[in-house]
This record gives structure tokens, sequence and C-alpha cells, in this order.
């Protein structure tokens, strides 16, 4: 059984879940694959595969909180470096 057949004999929900899984994954690991799947499925409008999108909206969030944490961390490092300086 394919991708296709095994989808098409799933619940929206478990579609949902499923292709969200699947976005999320790609997006970390093989962004390039997951922007042909995102282009593909527009120009075929393909319905109930949002999950791929919300995916690699998911994974994205994530990195960006991570930039983030990891950008107060250095900064945090930069004080504490002028503070030592300063004594």
């Amino acid at each position: 059984m394919d991708d296709i057949e095994f989808l098409e004999k799933q619940t929206p929900d478990e579609k949902f879940q499923y292709t969200f899984n699947s976005g999320y994954t790609l997006a970390k690991y093989q962004p390039e694959v997951l922007e042909q799947i995102l282009f593909e499925i527009e120009q075929n409008n393909l319905h109930g595969m949002e999950g791929f999108k919300w995916g690699k909206w998911q994974y994205e969030q994530e990195r960006s909180k991570e930039h983030v944490n990891e950008f107060a961390r250095i900064r945090s490092l930069g004080r504490d470096k002028d503070r030592n300086h300063e004594r």
C-alpha cells in the first residue's frame, strides 16, 4: 500500500495527524522536499493535506523560539563579561 492509499483510508483527524507529523519531520530534515510537496499540493488543489503546512509552521515556531533563547544566552554572556571587566 502506498502513502496515497494509506491516507485515503484514514479519518480526517488521522490524516491531519499523519500529514502534520510528516510536515514537521520534513521541515526539520528535508525542507527542500517539503517545499516540493507543498507546491504540488497547492498546484493540484489537494484538500485534506493542510497538515503538511501546519507541521512546517510548528517546526518554524520552535526554531524561532530556540533562536531567541540562544540570542538571550549570548547577550547574557556578554553582560557577564562586561561586568567582570568593570571590576
